[in-house]
């Protein structure tokens, strides 16, 4: 049994309500007191309150098709909106939307900035979006940053291809804008992502592909970080002893082979110019043979990873997010083919579902829940 103060038990029965709410709605009261086992008057009072405080709408009549029709309750999903940015090495992409991860708008601009104009930059764009977004009770209500690097207590701490390491993202912007910003791993956002809007599983991987490799982790329907939010930095798992230098400090990490930034660099270096994701794709679509080499490289180091992946976490489900499944979803079932590991039955293995905007969403979902209380 819980115990604790009125206030206590109150506010934790609030939070049952309203996430009822979010993943039933339209509910009814009494739908939500026979769910979570409160008594009706208690759920009345919590919707009342949150009616007051407009964060939830009746919205209309179940027809039960007996007795008095109840009146159904919704999330006033566009009571408040937040803002998602994805800071990587070569693009800014801003994303705009309201609690459910609806009503968007995305902006998307290449880095160019340096440590000392990157946060005056981002002042500027949200302000922008802030700016134009619909009227709404609340307006904005928080902004998060994702990070291409690991991030502890909402500081970026190892950063190895951008130089954004260690500056105080949350402390000025909040300071700025007077809402909650906050900074997260893109790993870590994006697995919330495709958890919260796309796959819904209780145990599941997000492998990013990008500059590095990251895992994000669900276990239990929880975000894994670890002690210091070094948890899922699987592309510094060593697979060769004595390889490549990486800028963790180890030699010969996996990202440093399997990443998109080490394959298009060694296809770059045998084509004598820059490959970007773009053009790798117009090669491999032609049969170009240094792109089917590298996707078949692609394939054999995320196998390997994968195939260490489940016997570490043994997940419902792995995504990989690629600009190679991306473009070419068979790829996640060539991959899935070259796992020998008897696990991989059964774990589901797929491309991802929301692709570019999973970690921008997964942003939204953090800003949602801080400002919900959830």
């Amino acid at each position: 049994m819980i115990t604790g103060s009125k206030e206590l038990i109150r506010d934790m029965n609030t939070q049952l309500v309203l996430r009822s709410i979010m993943a039933d709605g339209p509910v009814s009261r009494a739908s939500i007191a026979q769910k979570l086992g409160l008594t009706k008057a208690t759920v009345s009072t919590i919707v009342q309150l949150l009616l007051d405080r407009k964060l939830v709408l009746e919205i209309g009549s179940d027809d039960t098709k007996r007795g008095r029709k109840p009146i159904l309750l919704a999330l006033n999903k566009s009571c408040a909106f937040s803002i998602s940015v994805d800071l990587s090495a070569d693009y800014i992409t801003l994303f705009s939307a309201n609690l459910m991860g609806e009503n968007c708008v995305v902006k998307q601009v290449e880095n160019h900035y340096d440590q000392s104009s990157i946060i005056r930059f981002l002042m500027h764009m949200i302000e922008e979006m802030r700016d134009a977004l619909p009227s709404s009770v609340y307006g904005l209500v928080g902004i998060c940053i994702g990070i291409h690097g690991v991030v502890h207590k909402n500081h970026p701490v190892f950063v190895p291809y951008s130089p954004y390491q260690d500056l105080d993202f949350s402390g000025i912007l909040e300071k700025h804008f007077r809402i909650p910003v906050l900074v997260e791993n893109e790993a870590n956002l994006s697995v919330l992502g495709e958890w919260a809007y796309s796959f819904h599983a209780k145990n599941m991987l997000s492998i990013s592909v990008h500059d590095g490799i990251g895992v994000g982790i669900i276990m239990n329907n929880q975000l894994i970080t670890g002690q210091d939010g070094y948890a899922g930095e699987f592309g510094h798992t060593i697979i060769s002893i004595d390889g490549r230098p990486c800028p963790c400090g180890n030699l010969g990490c996996l990202e440093q082979y399997g990443s998109e930034r080490a394959l298009l660099k060694e296809l770059s270096t045998a084509k004598g110019y820059k490959v970007s994701p773009e053009h790798f794709t117009h090669l491999y679509q032609k049969k170009d043979a240094d792109a089917l080499r590298t996707m078949d490289l692609f394939i054999k180091y995320m196998s390997v990873a994968i195939s260490n992946l489940l016997t570490t976490f043994n997940p419902e489900i792995i995504v990989i997010n690629s600009s190679f499944t991306m473009n070419f979803p068979d790829k996640a079932q060539d991959i899935h083919t070259h796992i020998h590991n008897k696990m991989g039955e059964y774990c589901k293995l797929t491309p991802s579902g929301l692709q570019d905007t999973a970690i921008l969403l997964g942003g939204i979902y953090l800003c949602s829940h801080k400002f919900l209380g959830l």
